[in-house]
């Protein structure tokens, strides 16, 4: 399903693209400004420099917020810039093959079923595309960024974020395979609530007639509470996954907190050196934390994606009408001319089979 959901950028790649690099360089604005903030709180609490001496870092350190300011904005924006793009191909492409299919299909579909899918459906693989897919990327390329400067740095600090990091998209994939089963159940309950809708728009006058609107409307009521059901459980399944996620980078900085302190104790470690690591501990698990808040926001739109490629790997039954020439020997077509036919009916009846009643008589 990812795979056939990666096709779909093929067209977006300059936008996507962008979108990555522009997180890449702020994340390394990001270690460029823990750096400076290191040295300047080193160079004025302990060595005793004026605020001249550290006015260029302080001046530096204005324009990195504000060039990661603006990074995060392009990032968003081409972020966006590709989901829209993808959405609307994908919405065109799945009408014109609805059309394609012809009545033949349609009439055998529920109207609701297939709204849902071309409407919601396709607006749920917004965050897929503009929060997780670009999110995933950055997440591996900014924590291998910081690595590359603690290491050289301080061994032992770089070995722990290098063992606490799997754990995070570890827990993150356990949670998830739960959650698809619940975001699943959660999509077909709301394609259900929306047939179930439509139809009685359609039909609301027969349910009148008949007196069977306010049954129909406990039906509607009962599916309205399975999805709010679902919706709950989908939400209840996304909270616990932020509080593992949360709980493991709280403890993952802790340690590193932890074991940097007792060396500044001891004396063994510089305090510029250590004020970096503390500062870069959380902006390393800062990726995977909002990789682990947006798995949720884009997994929901996989049940949909599944439902809208089950409609266009429909083979087309009819296939387009094409002209052959009567002469070509090679073309298996005939030629059909136009012609007019009259058709008159005259003393026509019909019953139903096991009624007395026609239904037609003398038409």
């Amino acid at each position: 399903m990812h795979r056939r959901l990666l096709t779909l950028t093929r067209d977006t790649r300059l936008p996507l693209l962008l979108t990555v690099l522009s997180g890449l360089l702020a994340g390394l604005l990001t270690i460029g400004q823990a750096y400076l903030v290191a040295s300047t709180v080193d160079g004025v609490f302990l060595k005793g420099q004026t605020l001249a001496d550290v006015f260029p870092w302080l001046r530096l350190i204005l324009l990195i917020i504000g060039g990661r300011a603006l990074l995060t904005w392009v990032t968003e924006v081409s972020a966006n810039a590709v989901a829209v793009r993808i959405k609307t191909d994908l919405r065109e492409r799945l009408f014109n093959h609805i059309l394609k299919l012809g009545p033949a299909y349609t009439r055998g579909q529920r109207t609701g079923e297939l709204t849902t899918a071309a409407v919601e459906g396709i607006e749920a693989l917004d965050a897929y595309y503009s929060q997780y897919l670009p999110q995933l990327v950055i997440t591996t390329l900014v924590p291998i960024s910081i690595l590359l400067f603690v290491f050289p740095m301080d061994l032992l600090s770089g070995f722990i974020l290098l063992i606490t990091a799997p754990l995070i998209p570890f827990f993150m994939v356990m949670i998830g395979k739960g959650a698809e089963t619940v975001t699943k159940r959660q999509y077909d309950t709301l394609s259900r609530l929306s047939a179930h809708f439509l139809d009685s728009l359609q039909g609301l006058t027969t349910l009148k007639l008949f007196g069977r609107s306010k049954s129909h409307a406990r039906n509607i009521a009962r599916v309205s509470e399975q999805y709010r059901d679902t919706t709950l459980g989908v939400l209840r399944i996304t909270f616990l996954s932020a509080l593992a996620l949360e709980l493991l980078a709280t403890l993952s900085t802790a340690i590193i907190a932890v074991e940097i302190g007792f060396r500044l104790l001891y004396k063994v470690m510089e305090f510029r050196e250590a004020f970096f690591l503390l500062i870069l501990a959380p902006e390393f698990y800062m990726p995977l934390r909002m990789l682990g808040a947006r798995f949720h926001a884009g997994m929901s739109g996989t049940p949909a994606a599944r439902k809208i490629f089950e409609i266009l790997d429909l083979p087309v039954s009819a296939p387009p009408v094409t002209h052959h020439s009567s002469t070509d020997p090679r073309s298996s077509t005939l030629d059909l001319q136009p012609a007019t036919f009259k058709l008159n009916f005259e003393n026509v009846s019909f019953t139903y089979p096991d009624e007395t009643t026609p239904a037609l008589q003398n038409i």
